[in-house]
C-alpha cells in the first residue's frame, strides 16, 4: 500500500475522533476576514480540504447571512462528518453546499468564488496545481488563503524535537517562502500577506500521547505499525523527561498565507 492509499485509509479511520485530537486556532478566522473583499455580499467562498469543518463552521460564523459556503473534501468519511457538524452547529446550514473533489482538480466554473481557503491541509496537495486551480476559481479582486506549517516550523514542535523520525517521514510541508514563489509563479494571483502566529499550548505527558495514538497527525500513518508503536514508546520516556509537573508546556507555529487574484 503506497502512502496515498495509506492517508486515505487514515483519514476513514480518524473521521469519527478527528475533531476531537487536533487543535483548533479560531483567531485565524479574524486575520481573514479582514481581507476578505470588501463588495457586498453574496460571497461565494469555499474551504479546499475542509475535514470535519473545524474551520469552515468558524468561517460560516463570520460570514454575513448573504453567502455559499462550499465545504470541499476528498474523503467521504470526513466530509460525512463535516455535513454533521455543519447542520447541527451552523446558524445557516441552507448556505452550506457539500463537494467531494480533488484539490487539484476542482469542479467548479472559472471566476466563481470570492474566497478559497485552506487549513492545514495543503501537505495533501500538489502545491502548484493547487494554486494554480485556485486562480482559476477566483474572480478578479478575490483572495487566497493558505493556513498552513512550514518544514522548519514543524521541526520546532513537540513533535518534531521528541517523536522519533517525525521530521523525516514529514516530507510533504512546504520551506520557508516556497509558496510564496509558487505564488509569484502564478500571473493572476497577487501575494498581499505572509503572516506568521505562534500557538502556546500546555498539556499532560498523556494528552499529548492520546493524540498520538489516535492519529491526530497523518504524518503517523507514515509510519509501518511496529516502527510506530516503538516510536510511541520512546515519545512517551521523552516526555516524562521533558514534563514539569505533569505538564509539557510547547510551542505551535504557524503561517497564513494570503494572495490576490488580480
Amino acid at each position: 500500500m503506497n502512502n496515498a492509499q495509506n492517508i486515505q485509509r487514515h483519514f476513514k479511520h480518524v473521521a469519527s475522533k478527528y475533531s476531537k485530537v487536533r487543535n483548533t486556532d479560531p483567531h485565524i478566522i479574524d486575520a481573514i476576514i479582514l481581507h476578505l473583499p470588501s463588495d457586498n455580499p453574496p460571497f461565494n467562498v469555499v474551504d479546499i480540504g475542509c475535514g470535519t469543518g473545524r474551520y469552515s463552521n468558524l468561517l460560516a460564523a463570520q460570514l454575513d447571512s448573504n453567502f455559499r459556503l462550499y465545504c470541499c473534501d476528498y474523503s467521504d468519511a470526513m466530509l460525512a462528518k463535516c455535513r454533521e457538524r455543519m447542520e447541527d452547529e451552523c446558524q445557516l446550514p441552507r448556505n452550506i453546499i457539500y463537494c467531494r473533489a480533488s484539490a487539484t482538480d476542482l469542479p467548479f466554473t472559472e471566476g466563481w468564488f470570492d474566497a478559497v481557503t485552506t487549513f492545514n491541509a495543503i501537505h495533501h496537495f500538489d502545491h502548484e496545481r493547487f494554486i494554480t486551480e485556485a486562480a482559476r476559481i477566483l474572480r478578479p479582486g478575490g483572495l487566497l488563503s493558505i493556513y498552513t506549517r512550514t518544514l522548519e516550523q514543524n521541526e520546532r514542535t513537540v513533535w518534531g524535537e521528541h517523536f522519533p523520525e517525525f521530521t523525516d517521514r514529514e516530507t510533504r510541508l512546504c520551506r520557508d517562502g516556497d509558496l510564496e514563489e509558487v505564488i509569484d509563479g502564478v500571473s493572476e494571483l497577487e501575494l498581499e500577506a505572509v503572516k506568521a502566529f505562534k500557538h502556546d499550548r500546555a498539556e499532560s505527558p498523556e494528552s499529548l500521547l492520546n493524540r498520538a495514538r489516535n492519529f491526530h497527525y497523518s504524518t503517523f500513518a507514515l509510519y509501518p505499525p511496529d516502527e510506530f508503536m516503538r516510536a510511541l514508546a520512546a515519545f512517551a520516556n521523552r516526555l516524562n523527561d521533558i514534563s514539569s509537573n505533569g505538564i509539557i508546556e510547547h510551542t505551535a507555529e504557524n503561517i497564513l498565507v494570503l494572495a490576490r487574484r488580480t
